[in-house]
């Protein structure tokens, strides 16, 4: 285990010896999906952050926000395409808004297997446009939500619709269900058995080459300016790099942070720990440059 406060040691044991043995279990996705809301941190309310449940494009969505936005964030949560929801990323949205000043909104998108790819994406793109016609706005999305991401922002860029920033936390870029895992991976959350079964639930039979599921064959000319974080030694740190080189090819700036000693999507237990409080705080200057 890697340095760091008592509490930074602690998100790392929960995660490795909690909530890793969970996923690993062949349960139906509805139990995996109350378990992660009750594992969910609650989010440390900000003097004046206020939440709403709002409907954009038809889609339900949690919006968190100041009285006075300065600027609007769509976060795609994650969740392997199969649970999450924007419940589980209120401590994020929250930690996020009061950064920022931004109204964060994190659309209710739907989930496979009842709804497989694209239903979810489509969801997302939906969202996005009406978003894009109220004003400028910036994206992310982490894990699965980073796919989406990603998947949107390919098929946005040709329509001209442009986010002003692009923040992703550990974003799977490629739905292959014959990629390897790393030989130096050190996973401290994600069981190689979830990721192969909901990879499959969400494909439902889809090729994973196909752009809009495995983003690193998607095209992003003009991309705006990318944040990417993504945790040492966690499955998906590869793919954050592909995704940079990729990002980067197509002539957008892309800068990528690396933290050690956290596990996926550490960010979510902003305002308990040091390592993840540094990360948002990061995003949230990304985002006002």
């Amino acid at each position: 285990m890697s340095g760091g406060s008592w509490r930074d040691r602690a998100l790392v044991l929960s995660a490795r010896y909690g909530a890793r043995p969970f996923l690993a279990l062949p349960l139906p996705w509805t139990v995996q999906r109350l378990g992660m809301t009750l594992a969910a941190p609650r989010p440390l309310r900000a003097p004046g952050i206020h939440e709403a449940q709002a409907r954009i494009a038809g889609l339900p969505c949690l919006t968190v926000a100041p009285e006075k936005p300065a600027g609007t964030l769509v976060w795609l949560h994650g969740g392997a395409f199969v649970i999450g929801s924007p419940r589980n990323y209120r401590s994020l949205a929250h930690g996020l808004a009061a950064r920022t000043g931004y109204r964060v909104i994190l659309p209710d998108y739907r989930l496979a297997p009842e709804h497989p790819f694209p239903a979810g994406l489509e969801d997302c793109v939906a969202v996005l446009r009406a978003v894009a016609a109220d004003g400028p706005f910036a994206l992310g999305g982490d894990s699965a939500g980073g796919t989406l991401a990603l998947a949107a922002l390919g098929l946005l860029l040709p329509e001209g619709v442009r986010p002003t920033h692009l923040v992703l936390a550990s974003p799977a870029c490629d739905l292959r269900p014959d990629r390897a895992a790393p030989p130096d991976c050190d996973e401290m959350l994600l069981p190689q058995r979830l990721l192969r079964r909901a990879a499959r639930d969400y494909l439902a039979g889809a090729d994973p080459t196909d752009p809009r599921a495995s983003p690193i064959r998607a095209r992003f000319a003009g991309a705006p300016p990318v944040l990417i974080q993504a945790a040492r030694g966690e499955y998906l740190e590869r793919d954050a790099d592909a995704i940079a080189a990729r990002l980067r090819e197509f002539g957008a700036p892309v800068r990528v942070e690396k933290e050690a000693g956290v596990p996926h999507v550490w960010q979510l237990a902003v305002g308990r720990t040091p390592k993840a409080d540094r990360a948002v705080d990061a995003m949230a200057a990304f985002l006002r440059t």
